[in-house]
């Protein structure tokens, strides 16, 4: 058995669900300056830094995660040496979803939060239909 692992690109998956990302930032807080020139510090007071993670608007959710995870994996480097120092290091996205449609996170999301050293903080709200 081989301990690789075949990394699958979210667009593989034909039965994602049909709901977008409405919002995607990694979140930290530290009282030194690590995270400048990757970070925003949007709290100074609160030692508040925030990265927000670019994805196409009103996208496909599986091509909108396959964004973000170009973003961790061109970043990775940074995004591990900034583990160590921070609090609340946390990869905060939100969901508009259809009624009674999951969230579905690809393994390799899930390895770079992993691989960061980020929490994962999910939040959906329901499709407001017009």
């Amino acid at each position: 058995m081989s301990d690789e692992w075949t990394i699958i690109s979210p667009r593989t998956f034909e039965t994602m669900p049909r709901g977008s990302i409405t919002n995607a930032l990694i979140r930290c807080r530290r009282p030194d300056r690590e995270a400048d020139g990757l970070f925003d510090l949007v709290r100074p007071d609160l030692n508040l830094w925030v990265l927000e993670l670019g994805y196409t608007q009103d996208g496909h959710q599986a091509d909108q995660i396959d964004e973000i995870c170009g973003q961790l994996e061109m970043h990775s480097n940074h995004l591990k040496k900034l583990r160590g120092g921070s609090a609340d290091y946390t990869l905060h996205l939100t969901f508009e979803l259809p009624d009674h449609e999951p969230v579905v996170l690809p393994p390799i999301l899930s390895r770079l939060v992993s691989d960061c050293g980020l929490h994962l903080e999910l939040h959906a709200t329901k499709i407001s239909e017009s």
